[in-house]
Parts: structure tokens; sequence; C-alpha cells
């Protein structure tokens, strides 16, 4: 069923449909604007190497915190492991598996 509510044309020069982030925020004091040529493009090469068994670590977080963790990820944690933030609170593995299943 079609709307009976008046609509108002919005006029194409009275919005910003991709606002520049740097003209909304930026200082007029250029010398407290962070830099705006920061490059975000991963760079593994320059990356630090982690050693294998830390990388397995990093993999199971990964894993966990992405939504496609396995028990086993869970096992990265202590059986005593204490996880807090202003939400919740768990001082085992198995609750700390609660967060995730």
């Amino acid at each position: 069923m079609p709307s009976t509510a008046p609509s108002a044309p919005v006029p194409q020069g009275q919005h910003e449909p991709r606002p520049d982030p740097q003209a909304l925020t930026s200082n007029p004091d250029p010398s407290q604007n962070a830099p705006t040529d920061v490059d975000y493009t991963p760079h593994p090469e320059s990356s630090l190497k982690v050693p294998p068994e830390r990388e397995a670590i990093v993999k199971a977080i990964t894993n966990l915190y992405s939504g496609s963790g396995s028990e086993e990820d869970m096992r990265v944690y202590a059986e005593k492991a204490v996880y807090d933030d202003p939400w919740s609170f768990c001082d085992t593995r198995y609750k700390i598996a609660g967060q995730w299943y």
C-alpha cells in the first residue's frame, strides 16, 4: 500500500552524501591535526616475525573474535583465566567460552 504521507524532495546541493572527515573535524591550526598521509595498506613483509607457537595463539584468538572459534581455540586460555570488561566478568575458561558460544 503506498504511503499517503507527504514527502519533500531533498535538494541535491543541501546534503553531503560522502562527508569529508578531515574537513569536518580538522583544527584551524594545522599543527594540531593528525597526519593525513597515513598508509593503512598492510605490508606483511614489514611486520615483526612471530614465533610459530605464538602464531597459533594469535590464530586461535582471531578465530574466537571473528565468530569462527572452536573448542580447541578456547584452550589458548588458561583453565583459571580471567576475562573482565564493562559487561561481564569470567574467572574460568569455561565461563569465557560462554562469551562466544
